[in-house]
């Protein structure tokens, strides 16, 4: 049977930046927020829609806490043991109030 392709760098960023993000509990909008970048930049570029660059990598890295090459690294998940079937940051608060009725 024939080896599936490597996926593309683009995926593979895509991917790592979205399970790192999980991972230390971030949500896309703080991690924006954080990278001083637009929160649906960071969606269309964790569906892997969108080409970045360099400057913007450095800037998601640091808000990450993370190596931007390691960002860049296809075995990232395995390496640190993250769940890749997770897809959502556990919700730690309501962003809008709650009304009693």
């Amino acid at each position: 049977m024939p080896k599936a392709p490597a996926p593309s760098l683009r995926l593979v960023f895509a991917r790592n930046v979205r399970l790192v993000r999980i991972d230390a509990g971030m949500s896309q909008e703080r991690l924006a927020d954080e990278a001083e970048l637009d929160r649906t930049f960071v969606g269309t570029l964790e569906r892997g829609l969108r080409n970045i660059s360099i400057d913007n990598i450095e800037l998601l890295a640091k808000a990450l806490g993370t190596p931007a090459g390691e960002l860049l690294n296809p075995d990232l998940a395995r390496e640190r043991g993250l769940d890749v079937t997770v897809t959502r940051a556990p919700r730690t608060a309501r962003p809008y109030p709650v009304r009693k009725r």
